[in-house]
């Protein structure tokens, strides 16, 4: 197993918000989380061969829309949506691990996992973010003998919900659509369920990533990113404006495979909140250094963004990873908090090049997503 330090818990969190793709909550708030987590105790990752197939493994979720408002869990709901689990339903977990990848959700467990004395499973249901809670579902949804436990704690209610797992899940939805956002402890399975459908490796993954663009800033600039005055920022160390930036962004498509696809200034923003999800597209202009004047990078969005379109040609799309990073901080950038004015620079790669958990590759669970923005999905075939 391996002892989490506070750089590997910088460095989860910001290669973590690239892989969230506009989605995976506040990576502020994500290393609050881990640092208390590291506070309260050592942090201990497990890859999933190191635990028993029969060990009990937990997942840690955050549902809700950030741009719908409230104060988000307290520390103390996390763990508390996992007591409230094992008093309701008798579940006690011999491990956790997270539902996604993202700012805030590569590292939500941790803090759980330390104040219940286990370990963290580097095995979460997907390696990259996505919008709803049945893409996170490992491949559940298909069970039908199979009885969703999901125990939801925000400010002001909590709830356990225990039935069909789809069900279950807007249950949890409709919480979150009064919170804001819910700390989850849900879908019980055992270690060798979670091997064969989840994402095995994504947290190393998120680590490696976030260590790669720290290395790509330090040996061009001179400075280590990770440190806590840097989480979601860099631009005070940064010497030559805008570097950083580039930097991180150019050494993120690097790692993934992908590609620098444009840097430009955020232009017109829609976002709506509906059913608990932040909806909407943005258009960047981007100057491509090949050709004269401007052309326009439109991405769509539903809590990650889903679509990127240059023109009429659609070069990434769903689950393929789309990334905007600040230039100015070096971070990647939500959906709900892109904003007009804004200098970013858009990364993408294929769906190949990351680790997904068995809910990407059903094509069902897409068509909420055709529905939010009026575009189809191809769901990719399983190797």
């Amino acid at each position: 197993m391996r002892q989490i330090t506070e750089k590997d818990l910088i460095a989860a969190i910001w290669g973590g918000a690239v892989l969230g793709g506009g989605g995976g909550a506040d990576p502020k708030a994500g290393y609050e989380l881990g640092k208390a987590a590291l506070e309260e105790g050592q942090v201990l990752l497990a890859s999933v061969d190191e635990l028993d197939p029969q060990d009990t493994v937990v997942t840690a979720s955050l549902v809700g829309s950030p741009k719908a408002g409230g104060m988000g869990p307290e520390l103390s709901h996390y763990v508390e949506a996992f007591r409230l689990l094992e008093k309701v339903a008798d579940i006690k977990a011999k491990a956790i691990n997270t539902n996604e990848c993202g700012g805030l959700a590569t590292v939500n467990g941790w803090y759980q996992a330390s104040r219940l004395g286990v370990p963290v499973v580097d095995a979460p249901c997907n390696g990259r973010a996505h919008p709803t809670g049945v893409m996170g579902s490992i491949g559940l949804h298909r069970d039908k003998s199979y009885v969703s436990r999901q125990a939801a704690v925000g400010r002001n209610a909590r709830i356990y919900a225990e039935g069909d797992l789809e069900e279950a899940s807007r249950m949890v939805r409709a919480l979150s659509q009064s919170e804001g956002l819910v700390a989850v402890a849900r879908n019980p399975v055992t270690a060798g369920y979670l091997k064969h459908n989840g994402a095995p490796g994504a947290i190393s993954m998120c680590i490696d990533l976030g260590l790669a663009m720290a290395d790509a800033i330090q040996r061009r600039l001179g400075f280590d990113p990770l440190v806590a005055e840097c989480v979601g920022d860099v631009s005070k160390f940064d010497t030559e404006e805008r570097l950083a930036g580039y930097c991180a962004a150019n050494a993120a498509a690097t790692f993934l495979k992908g590609v620098l696809l444009s840097v430009g200034t955020v232009g017109h923003v829609d976002i709506q909140v509906k059913g608990g999800f932040d909806i909407g597209e943005v258009s960047i202009l981007s100057t491509n250094s090949q050709q004269a004047g401007q052309e326009v990078v439109r991405l769509t969005f539903m809590n990650e963004y889903l679509t990127c379109d240059v023109g009429t040609h659609t070069v990434f799309s769903f689950p393929d990873l789309i990334s905007v990073i600040d230039a100015h901080t070096a971070w990647p950038v939500a959906s709900a908090n892109i904003r007009e004015g804004m200098e970013v620079m858009v990364i993408g790669t294929s769906y190949e090049n990351l680790i997904l958990g068995q809910g990407m590759y059903d094509s069902e669970l897409y068509k909420p997503l055709e529905e939010a923005i009026g575009r189809r999905f191809e769901a990719p075939k399983r190797q």
